[in-house]
C-alpha cells in the first residue's frame, strides 16, 4: 500500500489492498468496529447516522446499533482525534480527508474522460509513470464481506480493468509494446474470461506484426471460454485475430461464430 500524498488533511485513509488510518504521517491503530465505519464512511462520503447504523449493525435492534455507532465513533476518535465528524444526523469523516480509492478513481475518470469528440484525450497520451499504478493498485478491502462492501469491490475492479484496456491501447499507438503487453496481459489476469482484455492483447500483437502471438493467444482464450462456459469467442474478436476488419457498429450485436 502506498500512502498518498496530501497536505490540505491529516487524515489518510487506505482502503486498497488492505485498510490502514494515517494521521499526520503515522499509521494509527484502529478497533475492529472503528474500521467499518471509517471504511463505511470513506465509501459514502458521510451518511445518516441511522443508515450508518442499520448498515454496520444490521441484526441489532434500532437502539443497539445506535449504542454501538456512538461506540465506535468515539474508540475512532480516540485514536485518531477528529477523524469522525458527527453533525445532528450526520456521519462524516473530517473534510478534506484523504480516501486512496477515491484519488484512484478520480485518476481513472481523468484517463478515460473523451474529449468532444469522443477520442481520448491527446495532451496527455501516455501517463508519466507508464501507467504503474495501474499495475500495483491492490483491490478494494481484500477479505471484506460485507454487503456493503462486495458492490464497491467490483466498482473497483470493473474500473481498473478498464483503465488497464485504455492504457494498453494508448501505449501501442505510441510504439511501446512491451509497456502495452504487461497491462493488457494484467487485464486478463484479474479477469481471464473478460473478452474485451483478450481482444487488447491480441490487437497489440497485431500491432507489432507477432501474428503468430496473436492467434496463440486467441486460441488460449478460446479453449478456456469453452472449457468454463462452453461458449465461443465472438464475431468481432475472431476477424480481429484473423486480421480483418470489423464495423464497430456490428460488433456489440456480433454473434458467435466458428472459429478457423
Amino acid at each position: 500500500m502506498s500512502v498518498p500524498s496530501v497536505a490540505t488533511s491529516p487524515f489518510t485513509i487506505l482502503l486498497l489492498d488492505g485498510f490502514a488510518v494515517w494521521c499526520a504521517g503515522r499509521a494509527v491503530a484502529v478497533p475492529p468496529s472503528g474500521q467499518r465505519l471509517v471504511a463505511y464512511l470513506a465509501l459514502r462520503i458521510g451518511a445518516c447516522r441511522s443508515a450508518v447504523a442499520t448498515a454496520l449493525w444490521p441484526e441489532a435492534s434500532e437502539e443497539k446499533s445506535q449504542a454501538s455507532l456512538r461506540t465506535a465513533v468515539w474508540r475512532v476518535n480516540r485514536a485518531a482525534p477528529g477523524l469522525v465528524v458527527t453533525r445532528g444526523l450526520h456521519v462524516a469523516l473530517a473534510p478534506d480527508t484523504a480516501v486512496d480509492s477515491r484519488e484512484f478513481a478520480a485518476r481513472v475518470r481523468r484517463m478515460l474522460r473523451p474529449t468532444a469528440d469522443g477520442q481520448a484525450p491527446p495532451a496527455d497520451p501516455v501517463d508519466e509513470d507508464d501507467y504503474a499504478w495501474l499495475l500495483t493498485a491492490g483491490g478494494l478491502l481484500p477479505g471484506w464481506y460485507d454487503a456493503w462492501v462486495v458492490l464497491e469491490q467490483e466498482h473497483t475492479r470493473q474500473l481498473r480493468l478498464h483503465a488497464l484496456e485504455a492504457a494498453a491501447r494508448r501505449m501501442a499507438e505510441q510504439g511501446r509494446h512491451a509497456g502495452a503487453l504487461e497491462l493488457a496481459f494484467e487485464a486478463v489476469r484479474l479477469e481471464p474470461l473478460r473478452e474485451s482484455a483478450s481482444r487488447v492483447v491480441i490487437a497489440v500483437h497485431l500491432s507489432e506484426g507477432n501474428t503468430v502471438d496473436a492467434v496463440r493467444h486467441y486460441e488460449w482464450f478460446r479453449r478456456l471460454l469453452d472449457a468454463e462456459l462452453g461458449l465461443r469467442p465472438s464475431a468481432s474478436m475472431t476477424a480481429l485475430a484473423r486480421g480483418q476488419r470489423v464495423n464497430p457498429r456490428d460488433a456489440a450485436g456480433d454473434r458467435p461464430v466458428t472459429p478457423w
